[in-house]
């Protein structure tokens, strides 16, 4: 589904399993997509979709030994990350692939200043580099996101920043190595609108000038319109739809995108007038329907809902959905 012909990620068919005190439950299931060098692939879906657990399947970072990929495939640059050693994915995350978390305080250490963690990165991915090298480098790095005075802010520690500076120290950490791959698991959610804009915008200038793949995880649809070439939809660990980002503005297929487009807030709306919302509640894991997940939920569910799974079909232009009855939902 993705624009190139080559893909530099491509997950097919991804299933994890969690074990809890009941047994396993399903965490994803039969999820896919790709995604291209230069390209911004969005992950929206309300919390507890999946959408995390996702990234960390990729990362290899499941909590062991509770989290497991029980099947699927997941393809980074033609190698199978699955297959690979912790030795070898060792060296893949960080270098090949970076990651930026949702909230910088937890993810950077608290009694290390940003520049001795800074270095960290260099002295693991490249032992090459001298003493002067690591640290000439790191301070290219923090100029190279923004940061104000950064051999200033190199000696200060992450509770002496805002939380725009903190993130923008995760985003260097991240883009040390210049990685082909950076995941962003709601990397702007804990920021306030102004500070989020110029992250945006310096992930989209960064990626200009090294023509790495993002795959954007988030909730917030204006950061999608904003970001994203194409959006997958997730719901309930699976992906239920997925297309380049205005056909999923302008026409939705799923009830489930369509409902999280619908309640929107939009300009034109008269004052005081209430929200749209998806009734109901996602249903627990270890009890979600046998057929389609959103099926408690959705309006146009019949019997075949609940009892089949809807398998993927697709419509045009890398549009695909799984729904019995999409052909009824319009905008």
């Amino acid at each position: 589904m993705s624009i190139s012909k080559q893909p530099i990620l491509e997950v097919r068919d991804l299933e994890v399993e969690f074990s809890v005190d009941d047994g396993k439950i399903k965490v994803l299931d039969g999820v896919s997509f790709s995604v291209a060098a230069g390209q911004t692939l969005g992950i929206v879906g309300e919390s507890g979709c999946g959408k995390s657990v996702t990234s960390l399947a990729i990362m290899g970072l499941l909590p062991k030994p509770h989290g497991q990929v029980v099947a699927g495939s997941i393809r980074f640059q033609g190698e199978e990350l699955l297959s690979l050693s912790p030795q070898q994915m060792y060296k893949v995350r960080g270098n090949r692939i970076s990651m930026i978390f949702q909230e910088p305080m937890t993810a950077l250490n608290p009694v290390k200043t940003i520049g001795a963690q800074l270095v960290e990165v260099f002295t693991l991915h490249r032992p090459e580099y001298s003493k002067a090298q690591r640290f000439d480098a790191a301070i290219a790095m923090l100029r190279k996101v923004g940061m104000p005075e950064p051999e200033t802010r190199f000696n200060v520690y992450p509770h002496n920043l805002s939380g725009g500076m903190r993130q923008r120290v995760m985003i260097a950490m991240a883009l040390s190595c210049e990685p082909d791959l950076l995941i962003c698991d709601e990397p702007t959610t804990a920021l306030d609108v102004t500070i989020q804009a110029q992250i945006l915008e310096l992930m989209k200038e960064l990626q200009a000038q090294t023509g790495m793949a993002i795959l954007f995880i988030t909730h917030d649809l204006g950061v999608v319109a904003e970001l994203c070439d194409e959006v997958v939809v997730m719901y309930a660990g699976r992906a239920v739809e997925r297309a380049q980002v205005f056909d999923l503005f302008e026409q939705p297929h799923h009830p489930y995108t369509h409902g999280l487009l619908s309640s929107i807030p939009r300009l034109e709306d008269e004052p005081k007038t209430l929200l749209n919302t998806i009734k109901g509640q996602v249903p627990a894991l270890s009890e979600m329907p046998a057929g389609c997940r959103f099926s408690n939920r959705c309006p146009h569910a019949s019997d075949i809902c609940v009892s089949q799974v809807p398998s993927i079909e697709l419509l045009h232009n890398r549009h695909a959905v799984a729904c019995h009855h999409w052909k009824e939902i319009r905008v």
